[in-house]
C-alpha cells in the first residue's frame, strides 16, 4: 500500500510527528527518536526518517496502533480547526463539514461560510466533503500543498 495516497498522509509534515511522539513520550537522542521503553528507535535525518513508510509502520506497530492509518488518523487529523482560508474555500465550492466542539456536526455549503462567518467558526472543525457527506482530499494549489 502506497500510504501517501491516503488521505490522512495529505499535508503530514515531519514536525506533526514530532510533536506526536513527544506527547507519547518519546525523547531525541543521539540523532535518534527513542520509544518511551527506549526498545526502539526512529530516523529523523537530516533527509527525512519521520515521513518515511517503513518508519511510520514502524510506530504504528511500536505503539500499538491498528494500522499506518490509525496513526495518520492521530497524527493529522482530518478535520481542520478554524475557518477554512478563502482560497480553500474558492478551490471547493461543494461542502464543508463543520463540528462545532464535541457537540454537533453539520454539513454547510462553503458560500454560506463565505458569505455569514460566525465567531464560533473559528473554534470549529472543517473538512471539504462531497454532495453526499463523505470526506473528500482537501483543496491544494498547483504545487499540491493544502490551501
Amino acid at each position: 500500500m502506497d500510504i501517501s495516497k491516503l488521505d490522512e498522509y495529505q499535508g503530514l509534515k515531519a514536525q506533526m510527528v514530532r510533536d506526536w511522539m513527544i506527547s507519547r513520550g518519546c525523547v531525541r537522542q543521539d540523532g535518534y527518536w527513542r520509544h518511551p521503553r527506549e526498545q526502539y528507535h526512529y530516523t529523523d535525518g537530516e533527509y527525512g526518517g519521520l515521513l518515511w513508510e517503513d518508519t511510520l509502520f514502524k510506530l504504528s506497530v511500536d505503539f500499538e496502533l491498528a494500522s499506518v492509518q490509525a496513526l495518520l488518523r492521530e497524527i493529522n487529523p482530518r478535520m481542520r480547526k478554524g475557518m477554512p482560508s478563502q482560497a480553500a474555500l474558492r478551490a471547493h465550492r461543494g461542502l464543508w463539514l463543520r463540528s462545532v466542539g464535541t457537540e454537533s456536526i453539520a454539513t454547510v455549503l462553503s458560500r454560506l461560510i463565505e458569505e455569514f462567518p460566525s465567531s464560533r467558526d473559528d473554534g470549529s472543525f472543517f473538512w471539504p466533503c462531497d454532495d453526499n457527506g463523505n470526506k473528500v482530499r482537501w483543496p491544494t494549489d498547483a504545487t499540491g500543498e493544502m490551501l
